[in-house]
């Protein structure tokens, strides 16, 4: 055992010689405790003693092996600062590049930016408040040269405009980079200062027409005349720029007209003023007639009606000729003849889109429809589910997808209004003498031989509710208000009975809210204003037949019809889209036109 001992120390010395490294700072201290073969501990603590103390005199640290590490002991790390310190890596105060740095890159931004955008970009970098700030010294400038005075030009019109030149771009100012100062217009238009209208024929006539042309006060004047020849009057209201109570000066500060701007509301801008129609006396004016310029439609006019969307009439009567003509009021252009051969019409309408024109005839056994945007005629022929006798009156649905056609022996034939064929047909007790729908196209009432009212739901198809019309021996003419209020039944007698729809739910024998008696012969036809202001009735069994009478008081007009020594009887009558035309035609060959001042559109 003792001969073992030495050569173990000798051979630890060698290992620990050969892996010796200087380091300044190096790795961390262990204590290091070994476990010596048969030597005491003592001995090796003196040891390490004194190999610290040789180390602190040297300034300098030697890596030595562990011997416990190598046997598997793991001992406690000791950090020390300067190895923190060390382990850091160093901040230079310069560290930018000094040629490829931010600096040069900014330096090199600006150059290039200056030499693309110039003064705009120097306008930019000043900013806002400093370009303001050299304009009003610009402008004090011009002051002191004019001695204080500053005329209107200056006062108007800012640096850079003068003839011709583009106005000043209100949001570039703001901003600081306006771009319009000093650019100027690519042309001029004369026509824009003077204002010509050597086109109006009423100028000559009226001797408003000079040498150089005519004035903007003059050429208003003459577009007045114009539009009061054709709409009966000036200016509409929604069309007045500025109102009478605006044309009188305001009194109060510049706070109280803005406080009174503020109490405004939506509903204040959205309610209009709302004038009802007047009582007793109806202010019209009787126009040129509408089929002036062709009387080719026949002796008996059999359908007068408006265009919904254009300013359109059509004529038609029992020769077979359908004529269309432009609403002016004092000339009435016809637009197109269509003739229809062997094929007197009875009645004729436009189709709800009033894309078509379906005409009937009762001595034939088809139908009609010309397409008015490829100029296209098509016959429809007999129906064999329809009796032969049935294409005479007929009415369109509003939402334009049904048309229901009178048939004997009670029957209703209902006709899908796009491929015009038969869908179904209603059945009710008596002739049928008149039909109409309700606005939503969702019902359809007829009236008939034994005084009856049939309410049908059409899409059921089926009868929903049945009244009888007080008082009514036969049924001749039927109509319902555009708010969907009031139902107007005519009967032979030439009694007009006045319902209101919310009282004939569930009641066989309503009463109604009004009689007009005013007529003692049939009563051919029934119309309602678009209003429901006024409707009209009338008679072809006798002539001057006809009245208007006025709601919700339910008077007749005293001032219509006008009393004449020659009288025709009124055949077909209708109204404008808005109300603004009423027509009629006669059995002698003519379709009168009336202007109802009291409205302002077509």
């Amino acid at each position: 055992m003792e001969s073992k001992k030495p050569n173990n120390s000798i051979k630890a010395k060698k290992i620990a010689g050969k892996l010796k490294i200087k380091t300044k700072g190096g790795p961390s201290k262990k204590k290091e405790t070994v476990r010596g073969v048969g030597q005491k501990t003592k001995t090796i603590a003196a040891k390490k003693t004194k190999r610290k103390n040789q180390q602190q005199k040297n300034g300098r640290q030697e890596f030595q092996l562990d011997l416990k590490v190598l046997d598997g002991y793991d001992l406690p790390e000791i950090h020390d600062e300067e190895d923190e310190q060390q382990s850091k890596p160093k901040r230079f105060k310069n560290s930018r590049p000094e040629v490829l740095g931010v600096d040069y890159r900014e330096m090199e931004e600006k150059r290039l930016e200056e030499l693309l955008f110039g003064e705009l970009l120097r306008k930019i970098d000043v900013g806002p408040q400093a370009v303001k700030s050299e304009k009003n010294k610009a402008i004090e400038k011009q002051k002191k040269k004019g001695k204080g005075k500053v005329g209107k030009q200056s006062q108007t019109k800012g640096p850079g405009e003068g003839e011709g030149s583009l106005p000043q771009d209100v949001y570039g100012n703001n901003l600081g980079i306006s771009s319009v100062e000093g650019r100027k217009a690519a042309w001029v238009d004369e026509d824009d200062e003077a204002l010509k209208c050597k086109s109006v024929p009423s100028m000559k006539e009226t001797g408003l027409a000079n040498e150089k042309g005519v004035s903007d006060r003059i050429y208003k004047k003459v577009l007045e005349q114009k539009f009061a020849s054709i709409h009966g009057h000036t200016t509409p209201k929604w069309a007045q720029l500025v109102k009478k109570d605006e044309k009188k000066p305001k009194q109060g500060s510049s706070d109280e007209v803005e406080e009174r701007d503020l109490t405004k509301t939506a509903a204040d801008l959205l309610m209009k003023e709302s004038v009802s129609l007047p009582q007793e006396i109806l202010n019209f004016l009787r126009m040129s007639d509408i089929n002036k310029e062709t009387r080719a439609e026949g002796v008996l006019i059999k359908s007068v009606e408006f265009h919904k969307k254009q300013n359109v009439a059509l004529v038609a009567g029992n020769s077979g000729v359908l004529s269309l003509f432009e609403i002016g009021g004092s000339s009435n252009a016809k637009i197109q003849s269509i003739t229809f051969k062997q094929f007197p019409i009875h009645m004729a309408h436009f189709s709800p889109n009033g894309e078509e024109v379906i005409a009937s005839s009762h001595a034939t056994g088809n139908i009609q429809a010309y397409n008015l945007t490829n100029g296209r005629s098509v016959i429809i022929p007999h129906n064999k589910q329809m009796d032969k006798g049935s294409y005479k009156n007929f009415v369109i649905s509003p939402d334009g997808k049904l048309i229901a056609y009178q048939g004997q022996f009670g029957y209703i034939h209902l006709m899908s209004a796009r491929s015009k064929e038969w869908i179904t047909s209603l059945k009710m007790n008596g002739e049928v003498n008149a039909v109409t729908f309700n606005p939503d196209g969702t019902k359809l009432y007829s009236h008939g031989e034994h005084g009856e009212v049939y309410v049908w739901d059409m899409n059921a198809r089926a009868c929903v509710h049945k009244f009888i019309d007080d008082g009514c021996i036969t049924g001749t003419a039927l109509a319902m208000s555009p708010t969907q209020q009031y139902l107007a039944c005519g009967s032979s007698s030439g009694v007009v009975n006045l319902y209101n729809t919310s009282n004939l739910e569930n009641k066989s024998i309503p009463k109604p809210d009004k009689v007009i008696l005013n007529l003692v012969t049939r009563i051919s036809g029934i119309n309602f204003h678009p209003s429901s202001e006024l409707v009209s009735i009338f008679s072809d069994a006798k002539e001057n037949a006809v009245r208007l009478a006025h709601f919700p008081s339910m008077t007749v007009f005293k001032n219509f019809p006008v009393q004449k020594k020659e009288t025709y009887r009124v055949t077909t009558m209708d109204f404008s889209p808005s109300g603004g035309y009423m027509a009629a035609g006669f059995n002698n060959g003519s379709a009168h036109l009336y202007r109802l001042n009291h409205y302002d559109q077509y």
